[in-house]
């Protein structure tokens, strides 16, 4: 066997492996589940939220409850997200703002997937809103979760859904990080917000930030390029994946959609 077929037969063995360690440990790489169940808080007007799902307890926290019959705000974070943290900020909005931690994570018990996720959510969403009452609702999703905000906006009624550092599909995603690997062929959770859109019919604020290197900002404007019909859209420039609720042009413009009375039509870069 001449020295050049060795070399390659090598390199194949090497791309096969490398593509059977990503099919293998892709949940690991999607999924990040945090593991502080923040039990013993003393937030004040923060109610503890429980749902049994079958052998799965969801675990989460109702802030400002009052708001919750007028206007209610319901969260889903990002794949390394500690929801709880978000609490103090959200305790000085004029709202109630539901945040349930995804199964696997924080005080929630089961294993992350795309479909559990999806199907935890719709339960959620019908459950507060049963109990609740609320006469308006809106979606927060964040990076993973805005694929989330966006299975949920496409089967459930809402008054508007807030898209921050947004991708069109996790696959997309994973090819523009990982382009010598076959992606379709791998993976399992695609999270494909593309798909959604078409059945979103409330209007939907876009933030991203100009300097994201974790959902590069080609993923983002090729899902806002996607969006049929009303939305904003926010570009902090030189804001990145984990600092873009430093900066005041994103509280401005989440504030600003929240409490509109009326639609605005258009789009807006910052």
């Amino acid at each position: 066997m001449s020295l050049a077929i060795q070399i390659l037969l090598y390199l194949a063995i090497f791309y096969i492996f490398c593509a059977l360690f990503m099919y293998l440990r892709q949940d690991s790489f999607i999924f990040y589940p945090t593991s502080a169940r923040h039990e013993n808080h003393d937030y004040d007007k923060v109610v503890d939220y429980h749902l049994q799902r079958g052998p799965v307890d969801l675990r989460g926290w109702l802030v400002n409850p009052g708001f919750a019959r007028d206007k209610l705000l319901i969260y889903y974070g990002g794949n390394a997200e500690d929801i709880f943290n978000n609490i103090e900020e959200y305790q000085a909005v004029q709202a109630a703002t539901l945040f349930v931690a995804y199964r696997g994570y924080g005080p929630s018990s089961g294993k992350p997937g795309e479909a559990e996720f999806f199907a935890d959510a719709l339960a959620v969403f019908d459950d507060i809103a049963r109990t609740s009452a609320a006469k308006k609702i809106y979606l927060i999703g964040r990076s993973l979760g805005s694929g989330v905000a966006c299975y949920v906006a496409a089967r459930r009624q809402v008054q508007g859904a807030v898209l921050v550092t947004p991708y069109d599909s996790i696959e997309n995603v994973a090819r523009s990080h990982y382009p010598w690997l076959p992606i379709g062929q791998l993976l399992k959770h695609r999270f494909a917000s593309l798909d959604f859109l078409p059945e979103i019919r409330c209007p939907l604020l876009v933030l991203y930030g100009g300097r994201d290197r974790v959902i590069p900002p080609a993923r983002t404007e090729n899902l806002i390029r996607h969006i049929q019909g009303e939305k904003e859209v926010v570009r902090i420039a030189e804001a990145d994946h984990g600092t873009i609720e430093m900066y005041p042009e994103y509280w401005q413009a989440l504030l600003r959609f929240l409490h509109r009375e009326t639609p605005q039509a258009g789009e807006a870069e910052r």
